[in-house]
């Protein structure tokens, strides 16, 4: 009987702390602190010391329920855009309306729209983060959101600084991203560039933070985010996830006819969890059959897959657009569609052919070409490039797109 009364109390506790924290809005002053991690906190302009007194002003004749309304007003005046102190308020009435939303989403992704104008604020990735996490696991968003995360991260600078979500709370009750920034302890920056590359989990992210943009990239089967997987869970000595990522890399490897490589992928997944039975079955599949082509007398070699590369006079300047676009025009794991072919200009043809060679590192005589692969997060030299290393797939796609390229104008 005792423990239930303990319990009652410590639950009223828990219940009426969170009510009276969450009647304690502390604007001013917790914007101000969120703001710490801009190099300008101490030189506030005329508009920035305005701001401050608004929120201040605000607090002092609005009762607590209306302040958050008072807040979308505060949000809406265009003067008060200028202050450097706008997109540290944004997130924290992103946070914040979490516990107003009756709607989903709806309440937090008003603010983050706002925020959004802000692509450079430190603030910027943990708010997408914190929406991605609050999704349901089976939510249909997930996938776009995780994109929508690499996308923003490809854009940016690597020495771009930003902020961790930062989660509070315990296994009892649940974490939920900080909210109260007016005390405790203060923001850690990172640079964007050791957010990316870390293998342990910077403070304040979490592991699944860590590796959303790779799990993006898997979701499209590209190849070198499975091997990048593995090479991180190996040095994280996760042996079981490494060998399931070597295993899905080995079966892109299938689908490109790369049986060789396939096995050794294969070899390596298995020797770091004997227990992974369908990288086993697989494995003894593959090597059955390249038993039975070694029996088989040698197939003729095949037809170079590319044409010889163009001149930059005899080939369309590359359009503007396409230099936005971080994500490849080209599927890799499988052959492009008559339908997907629909619609493409003569130069856009002509960048997806060549996407495919550049993707296993060609170096182009063309400087237009050159220029535009250069820039890709995504693209490697390969001072030893042949087109051997294409895969079946790749010279079926290159096969389409060059026969359509022919036509277009």
């Amino acid at each position: 009987m005792r423990k239930i009364l303990f319990l009652f109390v410590a639950v009223c506790v828990v219940v009426t702390a969170g009510t009276a924290f969450g009647g304690d809005w502390n604007l001013a002053k917790n914007v101000k602190r969120l703001e710490w991690v801009a190099a300008d906190y101490k030189e506030d302009k005329e508009i920035d010391k305005k701001f401050l007194e608004v929120l201040a002003m605000t607090e002092k004749t609005k009762k607590p329920h209306e302040v958050y309304e008072e807040a979308k007003r505060i949000a809406a005046i265009p003067a008060l855009n200028q202050s450097k102190y706008m997109d540290s308020f944004l997130y924290y009435l992103f946070i914040n309306s979490f516990s107003f939303s009756k709607t989903g989403m709806a309440e937090p992704d008003y603010w983050l729209g706002l925020l959004k104008t802000y692509d450079k604020s430190p603030h910027m990735l943990p708010a997408l983060l914190v929406r991605l996490r609050a999704l349901p696991k089976n939510s249909p968003e997930i996938r776009r959101d995780a994109q929508l995360i690499v996308d923003w991260v490809k854009a940016q600078k690597p020495d771009l600084k930003v902020r961790a979500p930062e989660y509070v709370g315990n296994i009892l009750l649940g974490y939920k991203p900080r909210s109260n920034f007016a005390e405790g302890a203060p923001l850690k920056l990172y640079h964007l560039s050791y957010y990316m590359e870390t293998v342990t989990p910077a403070e304040g992210f979490g592991e699944t933070d860590t590796y959303v943009h790779l799990l993006s990239l898997i979701s499209e089967g590209r190849e070198d985010a499975f091997a990048e997987m593995a090479s991180l869970y190996r040095k994280m000595g996760k042996r079981k996830e490494a060998s399931d990522a070597l295993y899905r890399q080995a079966m892109l490897k299938v689908v490109g006819k790369d049986l060789a490589q396939a096995k050794t992928l294969l070899d390596d997944a298995v020797k770091l969890n004997p227990e992974n039975t369908l990288a086993v079955k697989e494995r003894d599949r593959i090597k059955l059959e390249l038993t039975y082509q070694s029996l088989a007398p040698a197939a003729p070699a095949a037809a170079p897959a590319s044409a010889p590369q163009e001149k930059t006079g005899d080939a369309p300047a590359i359009p503007e657009h396409l230099h936005k676009v971080e994500s490849y025009l080209t599927p890799a794991d499988r052959v492009i569609t008559a339908a997907e072919m629909a619609g493409w200009s003569k130069a856009e043809l002509r960048v997806m052919r060549n996407e495919v060679f550049a993707r296993h590192g060609r170096i182009f005589q063309s400087p237009d070409l050159q220029d535009y692969f250069s820039k890709k997060a995504w693209y490697r030299q390969n001072a030893s490039y042949s087109d051997n290393l294409l895969s079946d797939v790749d010279k079926e796609n290159v096969r389409i797109i060059q026969e359509h390229e022919d036509k277009a104008k």
